[in-house]
């Protein structure tokens, strides 16, 4: 099977009504780890730390699969298993996130971190089109999220964000960026405007789930296939492609 692109359905254009009449704006969400970037594991080891200093035990977190989950469902998932209940977890959420910054801020130094490629490329070419509001949709902490892309110096290229201090659940984050874009900008863009790009199997469903055009991108730790299994309406190896990508983003 072609790898380099899979063009499952087809490109949607739609038109955007606004009280200044600005038409044909895309919201292009993007999410963090293993699309953007990749600190092979810091951010990992960092929520271990946290998880014993605040709550005594990381639980089960070494068995629970980390792509593309929330940074609290992942929280959910290793401590409830071994008694913890919800109501505790979330009252010693906010310690818990001092923590894990705490703790990112070194585990980072250490990493092995790496912009993945195309990224920059890309973000230049969406920056510069005044067609485009550039965001996150990431299961990451703010806080966590800014840590790492200030690795990179890449936080201005981005207008806002959702993030799992918003919700633990990947699929209500595109609703929640289309209000906050409504709020930041007095837009109202349709599910058909929004573009969400990841490397896991959450990533596209989320996005299918709200009517956005997917694209997945095989530069994570999911298995290609398993990308393909889910009918993202576009697959990449990678982001290097910008033609492609501005074809696709830009119409």
């Amino acid at each position: 099977m072609n790898l380099q692109v899979r063009r499952l359905f087809y490109i949607v254009t739609g038109k955007l009504k606004t009280p200044k009449g600005r038409k044909n704006i895309r919201a292009v969400l993007f999410d963090i780890d293993g699309t953007l970037v990749r600190f092979n594991g810091a951010g990992k080891r960092a929520l271990k730390k946290a998880a014993i200093e605040v709550y005594g035990t990381a639980g089960m977190m070494d068995a629970v699969h980390f792509q593309g989950k929330t940074d609290p469902l992942i929280i959910y998932e290793s401590l409830e298993p071994v008694g913890i209940n919800r109501e505790t977890i979330d009252r010693k959420m906010g310690r818990l996130k001092e923590s894990h910054f705490f703790h990112l801020d070194h585990q980072i130094k250490g990493a092995e971190a790496e912009l993945l490629p195309g990224v920059r490329e890309l973000l230049d070419l969406l920056k510069n089109s005044p067609a485009v509001i550039t965001g996150l949709l990431t299961g990451n902490f703010h806080g966590g999220a800014l840590r790492k892309l200030n690795v990179f110096g890449l936080m201005d290229y981005f207008a806002f964000g959702v993030f799992s201090d918003d919700t633990p659940h990947r699929d209500e984050m595109p609703p929640i960026a289309r209000e906050r874009i409504m709020e930041l900008y007095s837009m109202e863009i349709d599910f058909v405007d929004m573009f969400i790009i990841g490397d896991t199997v959450y990533d596209i469903r989320c996005g299918k789930n709200s009517g956005a055009v997917t694209i997945a991108v095989g530069t994570g730790w999911t298995d290609p296939q398993a990308l393909l299994n889910e009918e993202p309406d576009y697959y990449f190896d990678d982001l290097s492609d910008t033609e492609m990508m501005a074809e696709i983003l830009l119409g």
